[in-house]
């Protein structure tokens, strides 16, 4: 590749390009780099290009550890001829013939790629497969890279405000806000992934049968703001603001325009200006102050709240707030007043909600007369947003009552649920899901079944450490499962993105259990294997929890023993879904992860 820091300027076919994407040597820095979100038609323009031999940008890579290359810029075009090849889309005229190039003929061979039909001619696919790509290719260290990105962007349009303010920043505050904006969204993964498994998190429309469909985020499917808007990350700002009104002292909060956020990122359009503002320096104190697992746990507690009551009344937030017709396009500031009013009442007030219908009731149509076109506006000033919040506070407080004792609302499980299943889409070595513990029907425990768990969970830990690894149970992971469970129990379940939530209630109550005598005997059951050492039983039953998800009772295995172990004296690990036995040869691999020499 390159040598030294000099940038190596070359071209690379689009067929040499896909060679090293199945080699699993293109990666994604999410730390900087924006989502994945072209359209079809955005791709198929790019391609059009391409068939044209018309000239394209050039791609900005650079060479990190173990020969793999960092995509710095052309992540959506890269994507774009990526999937295209791997038959995720078609151009009007047909999909891409696989029989083209040599890497693609190996797959279809190999059974890792299926040629769907309607082709495009093999002269064309040509074309696309020996278009030189301009490539430029350098060596740097990650704050280079970094600040690569950001100048490259920063003179262009193609990025939005918020897309910008993220590039190169690693403020705890920026990297907060980018954490809960991807978990709310559905597309969070690791930092570093690797561009195969970009397309499984991509936000897709529904002519793109892959990703994560744009109508069922919640910011979309709630009506809180449109498509174009998550495109240009509107809902990084929604939630910057809430976490900014959540953790700064009143007389710090500045009013809720780009300037302010622009402040509190750090972020000035002229890359040489290296000041940093006063506000940026606050915010990052007040993190400091409160911690990330608070602020992450108190904001996933009203997040969660609110789905849930929106949920449970099938509603939406623009139906709930709003009973009379609005032109209002973009609810940010209202979707804000609603939360901060919420968390006003249980974190300042040490309330909790008690009685979600009437939350609900005191909640519907409070926009009507509150929200127009001229207080919206009036809203990004401190002092009308207060006042609307208290506002709302007063109307909701009849639902809530004191927090006597430990809050039941205080609980952060529905986000905590929904993030393992997004993870899971890129890293399936660390999740998997069980349906029960029985067989369907049956009045007793399935010991294998509950061994298998156990094997699981082993084979998940001995992985590596650093890393937490869950198993759900009361989720089909296909609709088979989950039909077949509806015809013996009689009970429907909840769909969430490919998975499907049964619960554990009507399996418990088939064995005449409560959740409760359900839970002890499966706490039970691993107190007296024998196939695991006593002390990784007892992590085990310290890391389970019961929580409610979309009105079904789970049980959430959790699993970072920090060591290897055995499972009936030998060792098992997760590779993809499978769990594999170790060969004993390979033991001192295993312990390597664990133990440094």
């Amino acid at each position: 590749m390159s040598s030294g820091n000099e940038p190596l300027i070359k071209s690379i076919s689009v067929s040499q390009m896909f060679g090293l994407y199945t080699q699993n040597k293109l990666i994604v820095n999410r730390k900087y780099q924006r989502k994945l979100c072209w359209t079809i038609e955005e791709k198929r323009n790019f391609i059009d290009t391409i068939m044209n031999n018309l000239p394209v940008p050039m791609f900005l890579l650079a060479e990190v550890d173990n020969g793999n290359l960092e995509i710095i810029d052309g992540m959506q075009r890269l994507d774009a001829i990526c999937s295209l090849i791997e038959q995720k889309y078609s151009l009007k005229s047909g999909f891409f013939d696989l029989e083209t190039m040599p890497d693609t003929i190996d797959l279809v061979r190999k059974g890792k790629l299926l040629q769907k039909g309607g082709k495009i001619t093999s002269d064309i696919c040509k074309t696309i497969a020996n278009y030189p790509l301009p490539v430029s290719i350098f060596t740097e260290n990650s704050s280079r890279i970094e600040e690569a990105f950001k100048r490259i962007n920063s003179t262009g349009k193609h990025l939005s405000l918020q897309e910008l303010r993220q590039v190169g920043v690693n403020s705890k505050f920026a990297n907060l806000v980018r954490e809960l904006s991807a978990e709310v969204r559905g597309d969070i993964s690791e930092d570093i992934l690797l561009l195969n498994n970009m397309s499984n998190i991509s936000l897709s429309n529904h002519r793109l049968n892959y990703g994560i469909y744009t109508g069922n985020i919640f910011w979309i499917n709630h009506e809180v703001i449109n498509t174009t808007a998550l495109r240009a990350s509107r809902d990084e700002e929604i939630i910057a603001f809430i976490i900014a009104n959540m953790i700064l002292a009143p007389g710090d909060r500045d009013a809720y325009n780009a300037d302010t956020l622009n402040k509190y990122y750090g972020y000035d359009a002229n890359p040489l200006n290296s000041k940093v503002p006063l506000e940026m320096t606050k915010i990052e104190d007040a993190v400091d102050r409160i911690s990330l697992k608070i602020i992450k746990t108190q904001f996933n507690t009203i997040f969660s709240l609110i789905k849930e009551i929106l949920e449970e009344n099938k509603s939406t937030v623009k139906n709930c707030i709003f009973t009379s017709f609005t032109k209002l396009k973009d609810l940010a500031y209202p979707f804000q007043a609603v939360f901060m009013a919420i968390y006003t009442l249980i974190y300042k007030e040490n309330l909790q909600a008690v009685d979600h219908t009437l939350l609900y009731k005191n909640l519907k149509g409070i926009g009507n007369d509150l929200f127009s076109d001229d207080t919206l506006d009036q809203l990004r000033f401190v002092v009308k947003m207060n006042s609307t919040i208290s506002f709302i506070s007063g109307k909701i407080r009849p639902a809530f009552s004191i927090a006597r004792v430990s809050d039941p609302a205080v609980d952060d499980w529905t986000m905590q649920c929904t993030s393992i299943i997004m993870k899971s889409r890129t890293e399936q070595n660390f999740y998997d899901y069980k349906i029960g513990l029985t067989t369907f029907g049956a009045k007793k425990f399935n010991i294998e079944c509950l061994e298998k768990i156990i094997k699981s969970l082993t084979a998940i830990n001995n992985i590596g450490p650093n890393h937490i690894g869950y198993i759900l149970i009361g989720i089909a992971d296909n609709l088979e499962a989950a039909e077949n469970y509806k015809k013996v129990y009689g009970e429907s379940y909840k769909t969430v993105d490919r998975v499907f939530i049964t619960g554990i209630e009507a399996e418990a109550a088939a064995l005449h259990q409560s959740i409760d005598r359900y839970t002890h005997n499966f706490k039970e059951y691993i107190q007296n294997t024998l196939s695991i050492p006593t002390a990784y039983k007892l992590h085990i039953i310290q890391n389970m929890f019961t929580p409610l998800y979309y009105g079904k009772q789970l049980i959430v295995l959790k699993t970072d023993f920090g060591e290897p172990v055995m499972y009936n004296k030998k060792l098992y690990q997760r590779m993809f879904t499978d769990v594999d036995e170790v060969d004993p040869t390979q033991y001192n691999l295993i312990y390597k992860k664990f133990y440094s020499v």
